[in-house]
């Protein structure tokens, strides 16, 4: 007994809210997603990896210098030949110490050159436009960045790049993100020669 009056309750809520309900209603909600998925993109003939062949991708830690500038320290990122596929790559020899098919019956040398595509800089998940970078080689400039887009300083010919970055802005640019979780996303393009 108790159960059925419970189902009879349950059918008067459905009912009820059917009431209002009217055909052709619509309702939107738009879901967003943040951020950066970290990542590489492999290719049939080589492969981004990590120091000493490393099939991930490093992460670094950002920070502050004295002079209030947010400095991001090296990152190592090799170049290395894909014995395998881009779907299933296998980690072989650096690059350089390969050779590949001259299309004339025998073996040239391999080499890369990197360049710098894109520059993020987070604050909270949130995307921060105004701070002005510097992307480089081991301290040798390769890139400047302002809120009009990257600008490509030089490239690095090598299988290895220690990849740093330094903001150039003010300090006082920076010190409205003083305590913030903060992210700096730096996107190069390893291209063979």
């Amino acid at each position: 007994m108790k159960l059925s009056k419970l189902f009879f309750a349950c059918a008067i809520t459905l009912v009820a809210q059917g009431v209002n309900a009217a055909a052709g209603d619509t309702a939107t909600a738009t879901a967003n997603w943040q951020g950066v998925v970290p990542g590489v993109i492999q290719s049939d003939s080589f492969l981004i990896t990590g120091e000493n062949g490393a099939l991930v991708t490093p992460i670094g830690q950002l920070m502050r210098a004295q002079d209030g500038t947010i400095v991001a320290p090296n990152i190592q990122l090799e170049a290395r030949d894909n014995t395998g596929t881009a779907v299933a790559p296998v980690v072989g020899d650096l690059v350089s110490n390969t050779t590949r098919d001259d299309g004339a019956g025998g073996t040239e040398a391999r080499s890369i050159e990197w360049t710098v595509a894109d520059v993020a800089f987070y604050a909270n998940g949130t995307p921060v436009t105004g701070i002005d970078w510097s992307v480089r080689n081991d301290g040798t400039q390769l890139a400047t960045v302002t809120s009009t887009g990257v600008t490509q300083v030089a490239v690095h010919k090598g299988d290895i790049l220690l990849l740093n970055a330094v903001s150039t802005s003010n300090a006082s640019a920076i010190d409205a993100y003083t305590g913030q979780d903060a992210a700096l996303s730096v996107t190069v393009v390893a291209s063979e020669l």
